[in-house]
């Protein structure tokens, strides 16, 4: 896994695509082709194509490629190097996916400080174990994590190694609940906040926050800015901002740029204090049920903390969808992959701590709950098993 540090070429007008080489060969040749077809048409050099979660996607061919120039990456870097004050005597343990722009930037962080990289996949996949066995023998300083592979450390029971001084934790929330039950443990973490469009975080916690075990707020790095506009939605702007999407879509190949005057329009809520970023949620979590209003991803916090009382080996086989509802616009439904007695058990203490209207209203079985490499689940996936 070290090796696309070792051939990193940052100066080269040689365009990269990284895709995920387990997808189906098919699909695999269709970005492919997607990829070079967008670069030649808007003469792109010296950029680097990765794609978006794919959680929106109707299938693997129609997910959405983003181009980001390799000076985006190189920005994007520089600034969470200054952050994190990272040196040549820094070791990085390699845990995201090189077809991620998580995975791959630090591989540029690397390059550019003079830091090592450990790899610490097992057969090219995670393994908590293998992983805390890595962070110990090689004494590393920094990682960066998903939510889904803090769970796991959490899960185990791990304490974080004398050596490693910050982790940064991204990809998706941090629930306030796994947060404490990490620092409780020594795991240095800190939130962030970014997007494949962005080359990686935008916006992540101090090293002084780690001085106080409180949830920490985030501030915006220092290569980029973020507003809210009037619609209350966070607009973002940044040396290392991408360029262009790509997609296969039914009319055929299709490229666009949808900034405006460099400003790029967020799915997210959210506002802007000073430097300060608060995120709030994203718009398609904003639901009404019956009128009222709720955010789907706080009910979904809320069943997070009723399964960690109950049995936190639970919390990856078990999620929340709003579903349409004739009667009352929205609905919430619970998906899970467990028996119907442990389902009851979850809706009773999720339904103590949440409104009346926000309670589960029917419940359904799955043999799994599709998830993506760095452990999201796949929505849309999801939805079409119901």
């Amino acid at each position: 896994m070290a090796e696309t540090q070792l051939k990193l070429n940052l100066a080269s007008e040689e365009n990269l695509i990284l895709l995920n080489p387990r997808w189906p060969q098919e699909d695999f040749q269709k970005l492919q082709i997607l990829a070079e077809t967008a670069q030649s048409d808007r003469g792109l050099k010296g950029h680097v194509w990765i794609a978006t979660s794919g959680s929106t996607a109707s299938s693997v061919g129609a997910t959405k490629l983003v181009a980001l120039s390799k000076k985006a990456f190189i920005a994007s870097a520089t600034s969470v190097n200054q952050h994190l004050e990272a040196t040549a005597t820094d070791v990085w343990t390699q845990v995201l996916p090189h077809f991620h722009v998580g995975g791959f930037g630090i591989e540029v962080r690397a390059l550019l400080s003079g830091a090592r990289v450990v790899p610490a996949f097992k057969d090219q996949k995670w393994d908590v174990d293998f992983f805390y066995d890595v962070l110990v023998r090689e004494k590393c300083t920094l990682s960066a994590l998903v939510p889904t592979q803090v769970f796991d450390l959490v899960t185990k029971g791990y304490k974080s190694p004398s050596s490693l001084r910050a982790i940064v934790v991204g990809g998706g929330g941090l629930e306030p609940a796994l947060y404490d039950k990490a620092r409780a443990l020594g795991w240095p973490l800190l939130p962030s906040y970014g997007m494949t469009e962005t080359a990686s975080q935008i916006a992540t916690a101090s090293l002084d926050s780690l001085k106080s075990f409180e949830y920490p707020e985030i501030e915006l790095l220092s290569h980029a800015e973020a507003r809210t506009n009037s619609d209350g939605y966070l607009e973002v702007t940044a040396q290392s901002l991408f360029t262009c999407y790509a997609q296969n879509t039914v009319e055929g190949i299709r490229h666009w740029d949808p900034k405006k005057e460099t400003w790029f329009t967020t799915e997210d809520r959210g506002e802007v204090v000073g430097r300060t970023l608060k995120v709030a949620g994203r718009s398609k979590d904003y639901i009404k049920i019956g009128g009222e209003g709720t955010n789907v991803a706080r009910l979904r916090a809320l069943l997070e903390e009723a399964i960690m009382d109950l049995n936190p080996q639970w919390v990856m086989q078990v999620t929340l969808l709003d579903m349409p509802s004739e009667r009352l616009g929205s609905e919430i439904h619970l998906i899970s992959t467990l028996s119907d007695d442990d389902n009851r058990k979850i809706a009773e203490s999720y339904s103590a701590k949440v409104l009346p209207f926000e309670k589960i209203r029917k419940s359904h079985t799955v043999a799994l709950i599709p998830r993506s490499d760095l452990g999201k689940i796949l929505w849309q996936q999801l939805k079409n098993l119901l």
